[in-house]
């Protein structure tokens, strides 16, 4: 019996765990997004644009084995439409049928 409470509470911290990587790299993907906005070298856009782009690719392919909370969920969702629509005016091209954030 205390066994499966010890793997319950290691599966609770890893989710948490998680839950917390996603939203923290959710907020960087977002930081770096106004990064190449506002860049004027051309380099440093491409490269901010494209560590921005890796950042919302990760989290749409890892956000499914995650269980998030509503308010967690939300804000992911309002974070992830966000960096897309950046991303999207930084001129990349997303499928819908892949990804429909």
């Amino acid at each position: 019996m205390g066994d499966s409470r010890i793997l319950s509470s290691g599966i609770t911290r890893f989710n948490q765990a998680a839950a917390d990587f996603l939203r923290i790299d959710s907020q960087v993907g977002l930081t770096l997004s106004n990064i190449a906005l506002a860049a004027t070298d051309k380099e440093k856009r491409i490269r901010t644009t494209k560590a921005a782009r890796k950042a919302y690719d990760t989290i749409a392919r890892l956000r499914d084995s995650v269980v998030l909370t509503y308010a967690e969920n939300t804000k992911l969702d309002h974070n992830m439409q966000h960096l897309k629509n950046e991303l999207q005016s930084l001129g990349q091209v997303f499928d819908e049928d892949v990804c429909p954030y």
